[in-house]
């Protein structure tokens, strides 16, 4: 190595107080895997017992199935939203655009109450055929439907946001010389559009993926037994914790296995390069007869995952307010704002080093 790479390489090295400040928050991030290593190994033949157990295969299919709807529901919601919102004459596509995005301020366990109290047993909708036609009960909600509603609309916006981004940055010379040569619109979407959108794609894929396996809230309000529901319900119930985190290993284990799954996918597609300069803005695609289906998509999704939880929430908030129990919340709300903040922030001073130092 010369003298003068040596300089060079010396000089982009990160400085001493990153690297510690790396170290740890890596430390931190271990630490939890530590202590569940440790734990399940102190069990011995208990933990293999948990291991091997006919219950334990049983909640690791109900996860990947789970995981697996769910993220193709958020797929095939986002991807179709961005595209009709980003490169067609939809009617008021800017408050689309905005609507569709919304949902995302929704935590799931929210989602799922709002889908409870509007449409599960004893649910403003049961109440309101009960009244009209005399309807005594409507389809239960509860379990896998429940849980893949309540996770799929929380979700969908990871992919909506980051496909419409992509399709925006997207060079229409590309599609444009495509349909010159001869090509359908549908073949021109399937060749061109998708492959360089796909890596956008998958990236929104494995938030949800993520999202879906971490989350607690839905599966527990729909009943849905799944790993992360099975590990609060041995941890609370039994005196020995080896089994959750027997439990908790089996969900780390997965959520390796969709990150590696996801970096293995990424690395076999090769995404067009877009033409030199910056990108013209596309010519809109006229949806034509087509034009009142899609408002009627946008439609139905913005009304689920938007306009229902707003309903419910607005609705509880006028009882609450009728009844004089409103003030109860404001100390619940300063709380979230404060412990959201404080968690940003840590979260912001954590990644930082590590990505300063990693690239």
């Amino acid at each position: 190595m010369s003298e003068a790479a040596a300089r060079r390489r010396v000089a982009h090295r990160p400085p001493p107080v990153l690297w510690l400040a790396a170290s740890l928050a890596a430390i931190a991030v271990v630490l939890p895997l530590v202590y569940l290593a440790i734990r399940a190994a102190s069990g011995g033949a208990d933990a293999w017992d948990v291991l091997v157990r006919e219950r334990m295969l049983e909640l690791v299919v109900r996860t990947v199935a789970l995981v697996a709807a769910v993220t193709a529901g958020a797929v095939a919601i986002g991807v179709p939203l961005a595209w009709l919102v980003t490169r067609t004459d939809l009617p008021g596509r800017r408050v689309w655009g905005l609507a569709a995005s919304l949902p995302l301020v929704f935590p799931s366990y929210v989602a799922a109450l709002a889908l409870l109290a509007a449409f599960g047993p004893r649910g403003m909708l049961q109440q309101a055929l009960e009244g009209l036609f005399g309807v005594e009960r409507v389809p239960a909600i509860y379990g896998f439907p429940g849980a893949f509603a309540a996770l799929a609309l929380a979700t969908y916006p990871y992919v909506y946001l980051l496909a419409a981004a992509a399709l925006r940055e997207l060079d229409p010379a590309l599609e444009e010389a495509a349909r010159g040569l001869g090509r359908s619109g549908a073949r021109v979407f399937l060749s061109i559009t998708l492959p360089v959108v796909r890596p956008a794609i998958a990236a929104g894929a494995l938030l949800v993926a993520l999202y879906s396996l971490s989350d607690f809230g839905a599966v527990s309000l729909m009943q849905y037994d799944s790993l992360t529901r099975a590990i609060f319900v041995q941890y609370r119930s039994l005196f020995d914790r080896t089994p959750a985190a027997v439990l908790s290993l089996a969900l780390v284990a997965l959520t390796a296995a969709v990150v590696m799954l996801e970096a293995r996918a990424r690395g076999r597609s090769h995404a067009r390069p877009a033409s030199p300069g910056t990108p013209r803005p596309a010519t809109r695609v006229a949806l034509g007869r087509w034009r009142w289906p899609a408002v009627g998509f946008c439609l139905a999704v913005v009304g689920v995952a938007l306009a229902v939880p707003l309903g419910v929430l607005g609705y509880w908030l006028a009882r609450a307010v009728s009844l004089g129990t409103a003030d109860a919340g404001l100390a619940a709300a300063a709380n979230s704002v404060l412990v959201s903040a404080a968690a940003a922030a840590v979260a912001v001073a954590a990644a930082f080093p590590v990505a300063f130092v990693s690239t």
